[in-house]
């Protein structure tokens, strides 16, 4: 798995927003969604709750959220 994923996800959280997390990470949104696609599928769960307004983590990104966290220091 490469660790910009899960930096990704890490970010996305932190900072509520796809868009805040693709300018803080300095790529597209675009880029961050597929980085975020691929790694709820490499781990067969969906980590977030998306609609066209918020972003917000499932259960399954509840309980995951604080492993990635450590993992990306």
């Amino acid at each position: 798995m490469d660790i910009r994923y899960l930096q990704s996800f890490v970010a996305v959280v932190e900072l509520g927003s796809f868009r805040e997390a693709a300018y803080v990470l300095n790529i597209s949104q675009p880029a961050l969604s597929r980085r975020i696609q691929k790694l709820e599928e490499i781990l067969r769960v969906q980590l977030l709750d998306r609609t066209t307004r918020q972003v917000s983590l499932s259960t399954v990104g509840r309980n995951f959220f604080p492993r990635a966290r450590h993992l990306v220091g």
